[in-house]
């Protein structure tokens, strides 16, 4: 028997942002996010076998865009199996209207302006990762995207949330005059 087995039913715990929660109903995470951290520890030690075929020093603009579109990809991935799994449930429920737009894809997309930018300036920056380098650039950002995953940002009011469903969101850009 486990200590959370020898609680009282009704015994809650009071976080620190007021959320009341029961202890014995706490899932650590779902199925889905640990095949994807599996995947993150499958993936970055294949880096070792695909370091000796990038360019040593490499150019800023090709780091820049490379990492952004391992964001950009990874997350493309997840919202894709997420809209798979969406279309076998029955019933999806009602979707909510926000105004907001995921970090994630905002901060990939921003890596791939920038480093189009570095490229249509002619920046001729060269750096040289070593293997480890290389290793903890990849490890790196497919956990940042991991963690990251459920953020939003949202415009009234301004600031950075958790939105644990955002795919499906409606995405307002002005509110509804009433």
């Amino acid at each position: 028997m486990g200590a959370l087995s020898l609680l009282p039913k009704a015994f809650k715990l009071r976080s620190p942002f007021g959320m009341v929660e029961s202890l014995k109903n706490q899932k650590i995470m779902t199925r889905a996010e640990r095949i994807e951290i599996l995947i993150i520890g499958f993936i970055a030690p294949m880096t070792e076998v695909a370091w000796p075929y990038f360019p040593s020093p490499t150019p800023l603009w090709q780091i820049v865009l490379g990492v952004s579109g391992l964001l950009l990809l990874q997350s493309l991935v997840r919202d894709t199996a997420i809209l798979l799994r969406a279309a076998y449930l029955a019933a999806n429920g009602p979707r909510k209207e926000a105004r907001c737009f995921c970090l994630e894809s905002t901060i990939s997309t921003m890596g791939i302006f920038l480093g189009a930018a570095l490229v249509s300036l002619g920046s001729s920056t060269n750096v040289t990762i070593s293997r480890g380098g290389f290793f903890l650039i990849v490890a790196g950002t497919m956990a940042l995207s991991f963690i990251i995953k459920d953020l939003v940002i949202s415009w009234k009011p301004l600031g950075v949330r958790r939105e644990k469903d955002h795919l499906s969101l409606i995405v307002q850009w002005k509110s509804k005059s009433k």
